[in-house]
């Protein structure tokens, strides 16, 4: 009884491990006709990929109000996925990724770029 409990929260634990990590980026502000909008750069440090997805209006624009996005996959795969960011007004970015890449939410705080787990 005791090994398989703890075969359990060893098979939980390393499903969790197998979670994002990775970096977080953004780009310049675009400015246009009546916004703004800014594209968001993921790196994938477990696999390699690479994601890319633009939002209006913005991090500036999504402070505690989760803004969606959809980010396409920039590397050699075709996996795009759809998910929601914001930034909190202390600082911190945040993403969930409403289950894509086996993934939950992330945060990280400060300045862009940043490494997270999620």
């Amino acid at each position: 009884m005791k090994a398989s409990l703890l075969f359990g929260a060893a098979a939980a634990f390393a499903g969790r491990a197998a979670a994002f990590y990775g970096q977080m980026a953004a780009g310049d502000y675009i400015y246009l006709d009546g916004g703004s909008e800014q594209y968001v750069y993921l790196t994938d440090y477990n696999t390699g990929s690479t994601y890319s997805g633009w939002f209006s209006p913005g991090f500036n624009g999504c402070v505690d109000i989760e803004c969606g996005i959809e980010f396409y996959e920039t590397s050699a795969g075709s996996y795009n996925f759809g998910a929601k960011v914001w930034r909190t007004d202390d600082g911190c970015h945040n993403i969930d990724f409403e289950g894509a890449l086996d993934a939950g939410h992330g945060y990280c705080c400060g300045s862009l770029p940043c490494d997270f787990t999620a």
